[in-house]
């Protein structure tokens, strides 16, 4: 596991990710404020604190797209500007458990995860706003694959058979006039997206799921995306633990006005390069053929922090029980505080989204 912190990256150990203890450091509140109508003291949001000088982020993806907006948040200087002085960022996989541990202030994570370690441990994990709402759904086909009837007789491959990606190839199929259940075969395959990629070149499957940077190496080899699109999928939040919220709001609050300034910044065309730049000085790899896909990076991104509606939500929820990644029925919304995100908005100028949970 490793830990970025301003000046690069510091390995920890596994232990140390989950036995740690919260090392945020108290800070002067300061926030301005305005008054009410009933004369009360109410800080604008744009306006608060931070009451952690340091926070500890855990992320599970070392991509530069996973990180984007809060390393520019960083860098950019608005983390500062709210109160923030340090950014840690402990890449693991263990960052549900480090966030109950307490070494970690706040997890950027697979909404299923959260709402599965929720659910299962009755603890207040809290998810207080999106960094996907939205995924590509796309099947790669290899070459002499040109049309959806070619498909038929062939071999499909997800990943794991029970899994999302799976599940998603399935419903790609249905899309496409197909039937999962006849039409074609599954079969199974580990090793990630990538491996998906050299299975369909080498052609020990006629087509699998894949994702936008795997195009160019696709195409070169004679295949192609035979089908993409981009559908509502809230997949990705940020949590926090209910306690620590009560304890640090000003803290949640300073954070989340950073990141969507950062979001903002990071979605003007005219900052294009410089945000490729500032990632790529940070030590992130970024080969010329994914700078090729800042569009649709960013249409993965949510704007806001926030995703499209209750609705949406309930759909990705429903989703994932088919999959058994989480429980039939299970209610997402006690897992779920966006009032500080719907605060960030107004203050940078954004619509309330969602607009209700």
């Amino acid at each position: 596991m490793t830990k970025y912190e301003k000046n690069g990256p510091v390995r920890l150990a596994r232990r140390d990710v989950l036995m740690r203890g919260g090392a945020g450091v108290l800070g002067t509140m300061i926030a301005a404020s305005t008054v009410n109508m009933a004369g009360a003291q109410t800080p604008s949001a744009d306006k608060v604190m931070a009451n952690l000088k340091s926070l500890n982020m855990g992320d599970f993806n070392p991509n530069y797209a996973n990180q984007w907006p809060f390393r520019l948040a960083q860098s950019l200087g608005f983390l500062e500007d709210g109160g923030i002085e340090n950014l840690e960022i402990t890449l693991t996989d263990e960052y549900v458990p480090g966030l109950v541990g307490g070494s970690l202030d706040m997890a950027h994570g697979d909404t299923s995860e959260f709402l599965a370690a929720g659910h299962a441990s009755g603890l207040p994990i809290t998810i207080i706003s999106m960094h996907r709402d939205k995924e590509w759904w796309i099947m790669g086909v290899g070459e002499g694959i040109e049309t959806p009837e070619d498909l038929k007789g062939s071999t499909i491959t997800g990943g794991s058979l029970a899994g999302r990606n799976t599940w998603i190839m399935r419903q790609v199929l249905t899309k496409m006039g197909l039937d999962p259940n006849s039409d074609v075969s599954f079969v199974p395959s580990s090793g990630g997206s990538d491996s998906r990629l050299g299975a369909v070149i080498n052609g020990s499957v006629d087509g699998a799921s894949l994702f936008p940077r795997h195009r160019a190496p696709l195409e070169e080899s004679g295949g192609k995306f035979i089908f993409e699109e981009l559908v509502d999928a809230p997949q990705e939040g940020f949590a926090v633990m209910g306690d620590w919220l009560e304890q640090n709001a000003d803290t949640a609050q300073a954070w989340l006005v950073a990141d969507l300034k950062a979001r903002q910044w990071l979605m003007n065309p005219e900052n294009k390069e410089r945000a490729y730049q500032i990632m790529i000085d940070l030590g992130y790899e970024i080969p010329d053929s994914f700078r090729a896909l800042y569009d649709v990076e960013l249409a993965q991104l949510s704007r806001d922090g926030g995703f499209e509606d209750a609705a949406a939500m309930q759909e990705f929820v429903e989703a994932l029980a088919i999959t058994g990644s989480l429980p039939e029925g299970l209610d997402w919304k006690p897992y779920f505080d966006f009032t500080y995100l719907w605060a960030a908005q107004e203050a940078v100028g954004m619509p309330k989204r969602p607009a209700a949970l």
